[in-house]
């Protein structure tokens, strides 16, 4: 739909006269506060709604599980209506406590073999239960100098299951008592007596020889979630690069008992996080790619990696007369249907980010206004609650792109178009954001403009 600009001093006085009609004030959806001090006597006001916005689903390039990313999220999300399923699954070696290690004494009897992860927290729901299942993995060169792609699966042995656990992160949070002293909070998975007790006979001129030699005997572990149970509502998370994080193997000998040797994830310790999402039968399923020449009606954002973003154009915006631009702020709001959407479950991301498009390929880069003075609280992007029309609390963010449109119009600047999506975390997160597209009724997004004439 192309914008008529003629008459935007006849659609600035209409929203006024609606605003005032309608008795809007701090919860808002377009808030108040946007025209500046003095400028309310001759500054003019008009809304866009005529924005084309899709989502899209798009291989993430540019994440890989490299040696410097030790958060790992662990688990599998099968009950979000909304945005479909979410696995992801841990891969990790450990090393030796020490070059040519040997167990102490003689006559070694081992009492049990525990691998912990140290915890950071969760997302979703704190109390429903995720079973995670421990493998030995099988993968051919798995080592730390390889960056692996966020969406492949690395190989472990199905048939050697070593270990299992049920917890919830509720369970997790608290410090745990080991020999009588407190360790920080840590998920705890008690392995196969057979695996330990092969790591007993493992000698100091064999498999105990170097951690090169180590890792010929065992490659590392696979911690693979439940991905089949259909009451799975959280994401927990790890750091593997822990003094927490660890094999322990508590055994006696002829002489004394209590004893443990640990095998810590150390700097040469290879570790990957497989993160996979699934969105058959979601309702993000109906608007992803559809290339709707209008845009979607609803907007589907995710954190990396991979997941959903949004592609931006504002029809015709470089033929906005000649102006003093004032302010211009575009605003995202969430559209929230209730209980169904799971919103009080699954979380909004706390931060967008909007880049600006160059040319029509896939290239980006930051708005002036991002980049001006380095002021990025000014920019925006950043989540705020606001009341809805409905008088139900929702996110709402906003993006101040007046930099960008003064230039437009001086044609030093391109309409090729905006990126919209939730700003990287180092780490696979879940946050994700369900809201209004450019055709969406009260939940539009909009391009609000305060702009004076010359």
């Amino acid at each position: 739909m192309k914008i008529n600009f003629r008459n935007l001093s006849l659609v600035a006085a209409s929203i006024a006269l609606l605003y005032g009609a309608s008795g809007c004030n701090q919860s808002t959806i377009l808030g108040q506060g946007l025209i500046p001090p003095g400028d309310f006597v001759n500054g003019q006001d008009t809304t866009i709604n005529t924005i084309v916005a899709n989502n899209i689903l798009k291989y993430d390039s540019l994440f890989f599980n490299g040696y410097d990313r030790t958060e790992k999220a662990l688990g599998s999300i099968t009950t979000d209506p909304v945005f479909g399923k979410t696995h992801a699954f841990v891969f990790m070696q450990v090393g030796l406590p020490s070059s040519a290690f040997t167990f102490a004494g003689t006559g070694q009897t081992l009492d049990s073999v525990v691998l912990s992860l140290a915890y950071l927290g969760y997302k979703g729901d704190s109390t429903t239960t995720q079973t995670f299942r421990v493998y030995r993995m099988s993968e051919p060169g798995f080592k730390i100098d390889s960056n692996y792609a966020y969406n492949k699966m690395l190989q472990y042995n199905p048939g050697e299951l070593l270990g299992t656990a049920t917890v919830t992160p509720l369970g997790l949070k608290d410090s745990v008592s080991v020999y009588d002293k407190k360790e920080g909070a840590q998920l705890r998975i008690k392995l196969s007596s057979a695996f330990g007790n092969d790591l007993l006979q493992q000698k100091s001129d064999g498999a105990f020889t170097n951690d090169s030699s180590f890792r010929s005997y065992l490659k590392g572990f696979a911690l693979i979630p439940d991905t089949i149970a259909g009451t799975n509502r959280n994401m927990m998370f790890f750091d593997v690069n822990n003094a927490n994080t660890k094999l322990t193997v508590f055994y006696k000998n002829s002489v004394d008992d209590s004893l443990r040797a640990t095998f810590a994830f150390g700097n040469n310790s290879a570790h990957s996080n497989t993160f996979i999402r699934n969105y058959n039968g979601s309702e993000a399923s109906r608007y992803i790619n559809t290339g709707n020449p209008k845009g979607d009606s609803i907007l589907f954002l995710q954190s990396s990696p991979g997941g959903l973003y949004t592609n931006l154009l504002i029809p015709h915006l470089e033929n906005f007369p000649n102006a003093v631009i004032n302010k211009a702020e575009l605003v995202i709001t969430q559209v929230t249907v209730g209980p169904s959407d799971m919103n009080n479950i699954f979380k909004e991301p706390a931060k967008l980010l909007l880049t600006q498009y160059v040319g029509m390929g896939d290239s980006t880069k930051s708005l002036i206004d991002q980049l001006a003075g380095g002021n990025t609280a000014y920019f925006g992007g950043d989540k705020q609650i606001i009341t809805n029309f409905g008088g139900v609390q929702v996110a709402q963010y906003t993006f101040n792109i007046g930099r960008y449109l003064q230039a437009l119009i001086k044609k030093q600047e391109t309409n090729a178009g905006f990126k919209l999506q939730v700003v990287r975390t180092a780490y696979p997160d879940v946050d994700r954001l369900k809201a209004g597209g450019g055709n969406l009724s009260q939940y539009n997004m909009k391009l609000r403009i305060i702009y004076t004439k010359p």
